[in-house]
């Protein structure tokens, strides 16, 4: 491969000596320190390119995964990114690669890890939580930013100085842009459409014509929009929208329809429940709340949007300082009974002022704020994955058996895994959905079953039961797994449907035809291993330690943690 247009430097702290490297590019590239480095060093990939963005990987050792990735944004033809080896990072040669498609260039570093971590028997015990992972604002190769200079802009303050910003969004420069989007061609060719307001702090609230929307679906069915503003953004694909229905049950025409975004700081009031109901699960706010709305509608006679079914929509949300990755988390607050849920969220690396940007994705609107967390149990002190316990545990994912005790080691019910799995995607309870023969919509795990059978996570048996309480077994975590991935908007690694990856296991014919291509994906995608090197052993069961570190190899899976 040649690169004519990107040049890579990848910078250390302390600058000692400048080895030169050679990369599969027509420039170098180069390293300016050491190439060795220790769990806690700051990197910084910085680099010139003519591209509006480029896409940073860095991989551990023998491309095993991602340790971090980016999507950084070229300002006067350069850029930077800057992540944080964890303390556990393993030993060995790390690879940095960075550019667009098949134009990128390659370099590489070496580790010398300060400890080893306990592999924590067959599931493995996973480390803590490691980096900063900061994933592209959108799905995109680049970006169009739509002409806002004939936009209608409106501030009203308010009795108590709030500062609301009212944009009505020009129709035609909107179209233009799609249209532009549209009509690019070749590999690198946009995706997404950026509305960029500079509003002053406060509540914004940003007006689109319907109409524009829906022929930009037509045109372009993949775009995505986003909505960049100083009080947070909000980027979507255009499919969340069925403006045909919602003209039909208003009884307007869609020409007439208005689709409003609001994007609003909560108030003091708001903000000190939240930082209450924090108290009350032993941690605390950080920074404040924000609130999402979309409503559409004509003349004032507007119907509001909360359920994108199986879209997950990302919404940022803007941090007053760095946060500790093993202890924060994106927050749903729910206003009715005052509780907080897990939503996926990633933070950046902190900006030049020192705040930091965290990412949200939720299949619908709420309050969202982050918070910290500082949960352990007495009876993990000791154990292989007392790491991931403690992230899940922190991330309100995963709850011990009681405030003290967690019992790592006793085996998982179905409902406590399918339980596991709706809170990891956030998913919102649902009890009436969980209509087997054996569910009481009385039973603490009612909803989530529900939620996961709504979801497509789940289906039961022949006879209508669910058997919550029976102890799940390997191949059925791999199937509600895999269920899972596609759920979350992933795609399935490429080698799951030829069952490549159980070619290794002595009893791969003993796994259920109906679990065969699944147990194949959570393989591939090293979220399940064997239960020995040689062996899968489907029917055998799983201690909840092991459920959590699986559910702590999903999430970054699917990009839902760092």
């Amino acid at each position: 491969m040649k690169l004519n247009k990107l040049s890579l430097v990848l910078l250390f702290a302390i600058c000692l000596t400048i080895v030169p490297l050679t990369a599969n590019a027509a420039e170098s590239v180069t390293i300016t320190g050491t190439t060795t480095h220790h769990p806690g060093d700051s990197i910084t990939i910085s680099g010139e390119s003519e591209f509006s963005q480029v896409i940073i990987k860095v991989l551990r050792p023998s491309n095993s995964n991602v340790l971090f990735f980016d999507v950084a944004k070229v300002t006067a033809g350069k850029y930077s990114s800057t992540f944080t080896l964890g303390s556990s990072e393993p030993a060995g040669i790390y690879t940095v690669v960075a550019g667009q498609s098949s134009t990128v260039a390659t370099t590489t570093f070496t580790v010398t890890a300060n400890e080893k971590v306990d592999p924590g028997g067959s599931f493995g015990g996973g480390g803590p939580i490691t980096g900063t992972v900061t994933p592209p604002a959108v799905t995109r190769s680049g970006a169009i930013f739509v002409d806002t200079s004939k936009n209608v802009t409106k501030e009203v303050k308010a009795a108590d100085g709030t500062v609301t910003t009212t944009v009505s969004q020009d129709a035609g420069t909107l179209a233009a842009a799609f249209k532009q989007l549209a009509d690019q061609t070749g590999s690198d060719k946009a995706t997404v459409v950026v509305i960029k307001i500079d509003n002053k702090a406060g509540p914004v609230k940003v007006d689109l014509p319907a109409s524009t929307l829906k022929d930009a679906s037509i045109r372009t069915p993949n775009a995505l929009l986003s909505i960049e503003t100083n009080s947070g953004s909000y980027s979507f694909p255009l499919s969340i929208f069925d403006f045909d229905s919602i003209s039909k049950k208003m009884g307007v025409s869609i020409n007439d329809l208005i689709v409003h975004f609001e994007i609003s700081p909560v108030s003091s009031d708001i903000n000190a429940l939240i930082q209450a109901s924090a108290e009350k699960e032993g941690g605390k706010q950080l920074g404040s709340a924000v609130s999402f709305t979309i409503t559409v509608g004509s003349n004032g006679n507007n119907v509001e949007l909360n359920d994108f079914g199986a879209t997950y929509v990302a919404r940022t949300i803007l941090l007053p300082q760095a946060v500790d990755l093993k202890h924060s988390t994106g927050v749903l607050y729910d206003p009715l009974t005052g509780k907080l849920s897990f939503v996926p969220s990633v933070f950046g690396a902190p900006n030049a002022n020192g705040t930091v940007e965290a990412r949200l994705m939720r299949n619908g609107n709420s309050i969202y704020s982050a918070v910290t967390m500082n949960k352990s149990f007495d009876d993990i002190s000791k154990h292989w994955a007392r790491a991931d316990i403690e992230l899940l545990a922190n991330k309100l994912i995963v709850k011990g058996v009681s405030d003290t005790k967690f019992a790592p080691e006793s085996s998982v019910t179905r409902a406590e895994f399918a339980t596991m799995l709706v809170h990891a995607l956030g998913l919102t309870s649902d009890a009436a959905s969980a209509t087997f023969k054996d569910i009481k919509s009385s039973d603490w795990f009612a909803g989530s079953v529900g939620a996961a059978v709504k979801a497509n996570l789940v289906t039961g048996f022949s006879d209508n039961s669910f058997k919550p309480n029976a102890n799940i077994t390997r191949e059925q975590m791999a199937v509600m797994v895999s269920k899972a991935i596609s759920a979350a908007g992933k795609t399935a690694p490429a080698s799951a449907a030829s069952n490549d990856a159980l070619a290794k296991f002595n009893d791969k014919a003993s796994i259920s035809s109906w679990a065969q291509a699944a147990v194949s994906q959570s393989v591939e995608a090293k979220i399940i291993t064997g239960a020995t090197e040689k062996t899968f052993v489907p029917s055998a069961n799983a201690s909840r330690a092991q459920a959590v570190t699986m559910m702590k190899r999903l999430l970054q899976y699917v990009n839902f943690i760092n």
